[in-house]
């Protein structure tokens, strides 16, 4: 029953996906690990958190999460199992009042791993 449910539960976030990155947010299960308010990459706010969601969707349901930054030039990127998730720009920062680039990232990849923790299958 539980497993059912949970099944359900993700099958729901998955299709609504797109209807759910509406202002920048990206979810991982019923959570929000990020919020995303600056357009970046010659994509908009809601294009980026749709593709953020897309690969966190990808994972979402299975054991393993590993979360990991890597720089590149001024902006940080964000992976989930080794996937973009996100870009993490000087930008972002500002918008967020980080006090820098970094510092946003390293709150990004906490969140998004407690959510994905917390989100994902049960034994």
């Amino acid at each position: 029953m539980r497993r059912t449910w949970f099944w359900s539960m993700v099958l729901v976030g998955v299709a609504a996906t797109a209807a759910l990155a509406q202002g920048g947010e990206v979810y991982c299960g019923s959570f929000t690990p990020m919020r995303l308010r600056v357009a970046s990459g010659g994509k908009t706010v809601d294009q980026r958190a749709v593709m953020a969601m897309n690969v966190i969707n990808k994972y979402l349901g299975g054991r393993v999460g590993r979360v990991a930054t890597r720089p590149q030039g001024k902006n940080i990127m964000l992976f989930l199992n080794g996937e973009r998730v996100v870009t993490v720009t000087p930008a972002d920062a500002l918008a967020e009042k980080a006090k820098s680039t970094a510092a946003l990232a390293a709150k990004w990849s906490r969140s998004l791993s407690s959510a994905f923790e917390q989100s994902k299958a049960l034994k």
